[in-house]
Formats: structure tokens, sequence, C-alpha cells
């Protein structure tokens, strides 16, 4: 009997131990509530990820509840205390906001929940003990082979000099500082390119072809040799707002080299028909897998890294382009 009280005595020790440090007390993914937290899942990109969670949820026994936003980071923040209140046992969470997250996680992590997060991680120092690990694309890979890949155009387009402008997703925070950073220096460190100019879209394709157009007409005295749109939404407006001005996007002398990003169906056709230069693989199915993924070794009892990065191997080109037609059409 004495042996028996001693054997409970220990367990319950160990739950309670779990419980403090985060470890799930009772091992396996089979079971588990996740709650997905997304910006609006109407975005072709976002669905990908809400759709490769929760297949890949469903296929470990996890069941998924989405809770998706419209880019507003205060009902964000409502969103995660329901979700803590409700005792999810994780929390998969794109950041609306890298600042106005902190609260509410901070609220998660005194309920001992733990959070993986996707599409973008929290970069600022005091904020790491917050998340257990990031899922998801290398953003600062991502901008310098962009920057790369505009470059080698540049100079298969007979360039020694070149401007180049940057219609970019909004600049506040999140993937856009971090991709426009890397592209400048990989950009700029062949001699002779340079970035003359940066603009904050929003990620509005209807923002990005108005912004484009008065960037081509800015600099219509230097000349605009390369626009880098950072998805292909917002580098097919920039397409528009070239033809619109009367001069002709391509990859031949004379043309404006436009280099996209997220491999999107647009920007795959526009490759095709000799429109667009480049764009780079991001798919966001294989975000929401792997996040899961690491989801499921957590449950597991396997101790996380703190993040665990997609990295393009090669920019989509005309070259290769019908091997990641399908891949990209999501």
């Amino acid at each position: 009997m004495r042996a028996l009280c001693k054997a409970a005595v220990l367990a319950l020790a160990i739950i309670a131990v779990c419980a403090q440090s985060g470890v799930p007390a009772y091992a396996g993914p089979e079971g588990k509530r996740i709650a997905l937290f997304i910006g609006p899942t109407q975005d072709k990109f976002l669905g990908g990820i809400t759709r490769g969670v929760t297949d890949a949820a469903a296929a470990k026994g996890m069941k998924v509840t989405v809770f998706s936003s419209p880019f507003d980071p205060t009902l964000q923040a409502q969103q995660i205390d329901d979700a803590v209140a409700q005792k999810f046992d994780m929390l998969i969470l794109q950041p609306i906001s890298q600042k106005a997250v902190v609260p509410p996680l901070t609220r998660a992590k005194a309920a001992n929940i733990p959070v993986v997060l996707v599409v973008v991680p929290l970069t600022d120092a005091s904020s790491q003990d917050l998340y257990l690990s990031y899922a998801g694309y290398d953003d600062r890979a991502l901008g310098s082979l962009a920057g790369e890949t505009m470059a080698k155009q540049l100079t298969d387009a007979g360039h020694k000099e070149a401007n180049v402008v940057i219609v970019a997703g909004s600049m506040d925070e999140g993937k856009a500082p971090i991709r426009q950073k890397a592209f400048v220096a990989a950009l700029e460190s062949h001699p002779g390119f340079k970035v003359v100019a940066t603009e904050d879209t929003k990620w509005n394709p209807v923002t990005a072809e108005t912004m484009a157009g008065q960037l081509l007409a800015r600099f219509a005295s230097k000349g605009i040799a390369g626009i880098y749109g950072m998805n292909d939404t917002l580098a097919n407006a920039s397409i528009q707002a070239i033809v619109a001005a009367g001069l002709k996007p391509g990859t031949k002398p004379g043309n404006i080299i436009v280099v996209g990003g997220n491999c999107q169906g647009v920007g795959i056709e526009n490759i095709k028909n000799g429109k667009m230069a480049a764009t780079l693989f991001d798919n966001p199915v294989d975000e929401g897998k792997l996040a899961v993924d690491k989801a499921a070794d957590y449950f597991n009892g396997a101790k996380l890294d703190k993040a665990y990065y997609l990295t393009p191997a090669e920019p989509i080109t005309s070259a290769n382009v019908a091997a990641f037609e399908k891949p990209c059409t999501y």
C-alpha cells in the first residue's frame, strides 16, 4: 500500500512539473486541440497555410479550430485570449502584429499553452520566450535570393549600372522589412546596381499598381531597369503599370526586369509569357504541414529548435518554370 501511495505521489509530481515547464503531461498528438490564428483565409497564401495545417493535423489525429482575422491585431489579441480561456493544447499563430501580439502571448505563456509561429517569427529579444518555435520560410534567404536573381537578370540583359525599385508589402513590421533589407544587401553587393526607392503597398495590388506607376514617372529621367515585387501579385501589378506607361516588361535589353516572390499562379503565367523574369518558390501548404509536424514532435516529447526554415534552392525562371507550375498554383 505504501509503495502504491509513493507511485501515486510521484506521478502527480511529474504531471505538475510538466505543467510548469510547458511539456505535455500526456505524450502523443492524438486528440490534441490546436487553435490556428491566421490572416484572411481568402488570401491564397494564407488559405494555403490553413489547408496545410488542417490536413496535416487531421492525418495525425489532431483537431484544428481556425481563428481568422482581416489583418486586425486587436481582433487577434481577443481571439488568443478566447483560445486561452478554452484551454487549447497549442496555438499555431501568424502574428498580425509582432508588437501587439506580445501581451496575449504573455497570457498564453502564463496558462502554459505552447505556441508555434508561422509566416514570421518574433524578432525582439524580449519576446523569444513567448513561443516554442518558428516553422516556415526564411525571409532573409528569400530577400537575398531575390536580390541575387535581379542582379543576374540585369547582367544577362547587358546592364553594367541599373536603378531598381522595390514594390513592397507592409513595411511597418513582419516579412517585408526582412526581405527588403536582404534584397538591398544582395543587389548592392554588385557594383553599379542600386535600390533607389521602396514603396509600402500593404500587400494591396491596387495600391501596388498606383505606386509602381508613380515610381516610373518619378525616375523617368534616370530610368528604372528593374522592379522587385515582394509577391507575384505585387509583381503583376507592377507589370500592369509598366505596360500602362508605354514601356515593356521582360528580360531582353531595353525591357524592365520584374522579379516577384511566393510563386503564385499569376507569376508563373507571367514568366511563361515572358513578362516576368523570375519568382521564388514559397509554398504555403508546405509551411502549414511543417508547423503541424513540429507540433506533433512536441507532443511526442521532443525539444524543439527555435526555428525550422524552409529555404528555396533556386529561382524560378523560364528555364525551369514547367517543373514548378503545379506546386505554385495553390
